[in-house]
């Protein structure tokens, strides 16, 4: 599920104020969905990145135990220790891809590097795009891209453009930019699904991809002036 992360759409603008560039934005959770997402798709998505709520549902089969074997019940709810290894397996062996060697089970490193590059191919195309349609000369520009650390869930990628010019911030993209990372980053040859298992793959869970404006050819200029 991708979400891409502009000051004018984000329910929390205050959220957008960043120091330093690239700048991870996914630790806002709620602040940086859209306004009026409440009990959308990517609303319900970003539930399950709240650990406390993940917790009470690792939990859950306790309460209904006690219920169906009350004479038991004391007994199960005086087992603190079996509660908190059920909560750290779900963590670290369900929702997660802890160490090397699970990580080369899921893709070899070679495999998962080229999906790397291929991110930051596409990122530097959008890039190139946004620089030119705006005029853009001087500075640099980053495409940052963020994805969910949890593994076995459907992924979830935050998506925002970043500069340092003439402060760092994070850019305010208008539609025509934001569709554009929607149709550029993932198609049917590279899913999100396959950059989520690359990004679990190296353990690499933000992937900044930065392109010079300067370096923007001629040609890509004109190229957005003509289809401006």
């Amino acid at each position: 599920m991708l979400h891409v992360i502009t000051p004018s759409t984000v329910s929390s603008p205050s959220t957008m104020k960043i120091r330093k560039v690239p700048r991870g934005l996914f630790a806002h959770g709620f602040s940086v969905l859209p306004r009026g997402s409440f009990g959308s798709p990517l609303y319900r998505r970003m539930v399950v990145e709240v650990s406390f709520l993940r917790y009470l549902l690792a939990l859950s089969p306790f309460p209904v135990l006690i219920l169906m074997l009350p004479e038991h019940a004391l007994a199960i709810g005086q087992a603190p220790a079996l509660m908190f290894l059920v909560v750290y397996l779900v963590e670290s062996r369900v929702l997660s891809v802890d160490n090397p060697e699970r990580r080369r089970r899921l893709m070899p490193e070679e495999e998962a590097e080229r999906g790397a590059d291929i991110a930051r191919a596409r990122g530097r195309e959008i890039l190139t795009r946004i620089a030119a349609k705006r005029g853009l000369k001087a500075g640099e520009l980053h495409l940052v891209i963020e994805q969910s650390a949890l593994a076995r869930i459907s992924p979830l990628t935050f998506v925002s453009v970043q500069t340092d010019i003439p402060e760092p911030q994070v850019l305010d993209l208008d539609e025509e930019e934001r569709g554009l990372i929607e149709t550029t980053l993932f198609d049917a040859e590279f899913t999100e699904q396959r950059m989520h298992i690359t990004s679990l793959a190296l353990g690499r869970f933000l992937h900044d991809v930065t392109l010079e404006t300067k370096g923007v050819s001629a040609h890509a200029r004109l190229e957005a002036l003509a289809t401006a």
